[in-house]
C-alpha cells in the first residue's frame, strides 16, 4: 500500500481522490465567481455547463468528500500511544 510521506499510514489513492473532489469545487466556486460556464465530460461528450446546472456534480463530489474522509479518519491515530513517551 503506497502512502503519502506527510500523512504516514493513510492510503495515498485515498488522499488523491480527496483532493481531486476538493479541486473540483474550488474550480467550481471560481468559475461561480467569474461567472464562466464548465467544460465537463457528459454522456459521451464535452460540453460547456453554467454552474448553476451543476447540481448533481457537486452533491456527489460533497458525498464522496464526506465517504472519503470518514475512511481517512479510520488511518488517523495519535502521534505517539499511551505507552509511549514523544521523541
Amino acid at each position: 500500500m503506497k502512502t503519502f510521506p506527510l500523512a504516514n499510514g493513510i492510503p495515498m489513492h485515498l488522499l488523491s481522490e480527496l483532493g481531486l473532489h476538493e479541486s473540483f469545487l474550488d474550480c467550481v466556486e471560481q468559475h461561480r465567481k467569474d461567472g464562466l460556464p464548465m467544460a465537463l465530460n457528459r454522456s459521451g461528450g464535452s460540453e460547456f455547463v453554467s454552474v448553476e446546472n451543476l447540481g448533481p456534480e457537486i452533491s456527489r463530489a460533497r458525498n464522496r468528500i464526506a465517504e472519503l474522509t470518514a475512511e481517512i479518519a479510520k488511518f488517523e491515530r495519535s502521534p505517539f500511544s499511551v505507552n509511549e513517551t514523544p521523541a
